[in-house]
Order: structure tokens, then C-alpha cells, then sequence
């Protein structure tokens, strides 16, 4: 068990598609409020939601994978971390998501535009420590389901 756990990529897609965002948060106000009300249909249009879901279920299942590897196992600390990824996510993320959606068709509707692109850029903000933290959270579950492995060595005879 070497390397990253597969969650990794998953959430570091999502961070990528936040820090493009991010450009056009604390960008001119015009550009953003085009750039929003232009992607904000894809999110729920096939196929042009591909470009959140793939990513976002790819992690998903990579996290409850790790999961479940850990809680079948004699891995406390992976436990706990892969719950924390899952905690952070959800309590986190999804608060997160909802709120920037919200706060883009708001300024899609001409409502307070200005409090809209604020709304968006702390938002954001807490999307990138979300995701900063379950990459961080995954990693170190991962190396504790490593440490605590048993030896193949020592069963090899």
C-alpha cells in the first residue's frame, strides 16, 4: 500500500475546478456573473454535468472504499480519518455547494449582485478548505491502514 489513495484525484479535480472559479471571484464582476449564469445550466443538464458528477463520484467511491476497507479491518485511526473526510464533506462541502448555487442564481436574476460575488468568494473559500482537508484527512487514513497492515513478509514461509 504505497502512494495516494485513489480519493485523491477525485477531490484534487474538484480543487481545480474551484481555483478556476475562484479566477472569476475575485475577477471583474461583468465576467463573473457571464461566467456563472453560462455554467450554472450545465450543472443540471446531460451531458455537461459529467464535468462535476464523474469527478465527484469518482471520490465518493473511492472514499467509502477506504472506508470500508478500514472499518473491516484493525485500522482505528483510518476509521476515524476516512469518517472525518466524510463528515467535512458533508457538513462542509454540500452546506458549501448549496450556498454557491443559491447565491449564483440570484445573481443570474440581477438580485444584489455585489453581495452575490461575496457570498460566492467565502463560499468558495471554505469549498477550498473542505476540500484541503478531506485530501489531507484521505492521506493520512490511507498511511494509518498502511502502518497498521500486517507484514506480508512475516506471512511469506
Amino acid at each position: 500500500m504505497v502512494g495516494s489513495p485513489w480519493s485523491v484525484p477525485g477531490l484534487a479535480a474538484c480543487l481545480g475546478m474551484l481555483a478556476v472559479d475562484w479566477v472569476f471571484d475575485v475577477g471583474e464582476a461583468q465576467a463573473a456573473k457571464v461566467y456563472y449564469c453560462s455554467l450554472l445550466p450545465t450543472l443540471f443538464s446531460f451531458p455537461h454535468c459529467l464535468r462535476v458528477v464523474i469527478p465527484v463520484a469518482f471520490a465518493g467511491i473511492c472514499i467509502l472504499s477506504n472506508l470500508y476497507a478500514s472499518w473491516s479491518g484493525q485500522h482505528g485511526l483510518a476509521k476515524v480519518a476516512h469518517l472525518a473526510t466524510c463528515a467535512v464533506l458533508l457538513f462542509g462541502g454540500l452546506p458549501c455547494f448549496y450556498v454557491s448555487v443559491r447565491s449564483v442564481q440570484m445573481l443570474c436574476g440581477g438580485i444584489d449582485e455585489t453581495a452575490q460575488i461575496t457570498t460566492l468568494q467565502q463560499a468558495h473559500a471554505a469549498m477550498f478548505v473542505v476540500f484541503l482537508a478531506s485530501i489531507a484527512f484521505e492521506v493520512a487514513g490511507h498511511a494509518a491502514r498502511a502502518k497498521s497492515a500486517p507484514d506480508s513478509k512475516s506471512k511469506a514461509t
